[in-house]
């Protein structure tokens, strides 16, 4: 009895076994329901997976909550708070800068340029040579010139012959004693005595009207004849002092074809060649530039200024250089401010003097230069934990009566330490929230750490 079915035991079993037997043919037509089962079950899995995931994170967290108070020496701990750190505000001096961008230009820049025409007939110079003043640095042709110098001596000589000299007189010469003048001075004296004794034999009636006339007309032109040597002589000496003049000149030609490194204002100061113009052979006309120099040894730094730092920047501030060619900045100072503003660009131009004894720096490149303005003595500045940047907005948050208040904040000087706070402005001591401001909100109730309420950072 127990083995046999019962009737509608027996009839469900038959049905049963031709469901069955007809289940390939209903399963095959029903197939694209079966993939929609697979995929909520991976996705029912992958929740399932999530789901646990997230309770164990939660039992993690429990936990090192339930052992943080312990860690930091709290005895108890509000589980509906956060744990917190905290700083005071701290008033530090703080030097003011004015920061600005330039260009490096050097001391003295010369463009020499030859001064006669001719060939250069010998180079003592190339690029990035160190030349001293007064050194020699090309050579033209001096045959042309030579010859100039020569003519222009004999020249002088048959004008000084001319007065009886054998060389140009230092300064004035008495004319009186010029040969010809003295010639004709002594031939108008004996006219004179001639006239003279005529006159006296005329008052006599011893000689006759006629002959004292012929005498007074010899008289007048031996004056004449003196004057007029008076005057040959003194265009004769006139005519020296032209010649030494055009001697000078020829010398001076003679001298420039020899170009030489001028003298810079700067005692001891070298120049540096930046650039050749010329060869051997090459001629030369006058005006034609043959080289450039620079002084290196101290640069000039000009950069622009916007003109609302016109009242701080003044002359003789010190300033800290920076450039890429040098790994430390270097010391300079503010020598000369332009007086006027660009009109197109609202700034003014500052000059900046910048040592470089050893050539670090090249004239061309770009420097930045922070002109020290002035000193604030005592500027709020909280540890640079306590910043926090979201979507752009810098703010700190401040621990008020158990809860966290959030202040957007402006930044002004920043070290790898601190950052200062330019506005808004906070007073000395406020706490700083500086660790745990990523769960942080307005008005969320907080709980410092006691090992932070007596930390004070130290003032640097």
């Amino acid at each position: 009895m127990g083995n046999r079915l019962s009737p509608p035991a027996a009839i469900q079993e038959t049905s049963l076994q031709q469901s069955v037997a007809g289940a390939p043919e209903r399963v095959g037509a029903r197939r694209p329901f079966g993939w929609w089962g697979k995929l909520l079950a991976l996705l029912g899995l992958g929740l399932a997976f999530g789901a646990g995931w997230h309770f164990a994170g939660q039992h993690q967290h429990e936990h090192a909550k339930e052992a943080l108070p312990a860690a930091t020496g709290l005895a108890e701990w509000d589980r509906a708070t956060v744990l917190v750190t905290v700083a005071p505000v701290t008033n530090r001096p703080v030097q003011r800068t004015v920061e600005a961008v330039g260009t490096l230009h050097a001391f003295e820049e010369i463009a020499l340029a030859s001064r006669v025409e001719g060939r250069v007939r010998q180079l003592r110079f190339e690029v990035a040579d160190v030349v001293k003043p007064g050194e020699l640095l090309l050579e033209i042709d001096p045959v042309d010139c030579d010859l100039a110098v020569q003519q222009a001596e004999r020249a002088l000589l048959v004008e000084l012959a001319k007065l009886g000299l054998h060389e140009p007189p230092a300064g004035d010469i008495d004319l009186g004693a010029v040969p010809t003048v003295v010639q004709a001075r002594t031939r108008m004296e004996n006219a004179q005595a001639r006239y003279e004794r005529g006159r006296r034999l005329l008052a006599n009636q011893a000689m006759a009207d006629e002959e004292v006339g012929n005498l007074t007309a010899d008289f007048r032109a031996a004056q004449a004849e003196h004057a007029n040597q008076l005057l040959v002589a003194r265009t004769a000496l006139a005519t020296v002092r032209m010649k030494q003049t055009e001697l000078a000149v020829a010398q001076q030609r003679l001298k420039d074809t020899q170009v030489r490194v001028p003298l810079p204002r700067g005692a001891g100061a070298t120049y540096a060649v930046t650039r050749r113009n010329v060869s051997e052979g090459t001629l030369v006309q006058p005006g034609t530039e043959v080289c450039k120099l620079i002084v290196n040894q101290t640069l000039k730094l000009r950069v622009p200024v916007p003109e609302r730092y016109g009242p701080e920047v003044k002359a003789d501030q010190k300033v800290e250089v920076s450039a890429a060619a040098s790994p430390q900045p270097v010391a300079g100072v503010v020598t000369r401010i332009n007086p006027a503003v660009e009109p197109t660009t609202r700034t003014f131009e500052v000059e900046i003097q910048v040592p470089n004894p050893q050539g670090t720096l090249k004239p061309g490149g770009f420097a930045k230069a922070a002109i020290f303005t002035r000193l604030d003595a005592a500027a709020p500045t909280v540890p640079l934990a306590g910043v926090v940047n979201f979507a752009g907005v810098n703010k700190v948050f401040l621990a008020e009566n158990g809860r966290a208040r959030e202040v957007p904040v402006t930044l002004g000087v920043q070290t790898t330490d601190w950052v200062e706070i330019a506005k808004p402005a906070l007073p000395a001591g406020v706490p700083v929230i500086t660790s745990g401001q990523t769960v942080l909100a307005a008005d969320t109730p907080v709980t410092v750490s006691p090992a932070a309420k007596t930390a004070t950072p130290p003032v640097r």
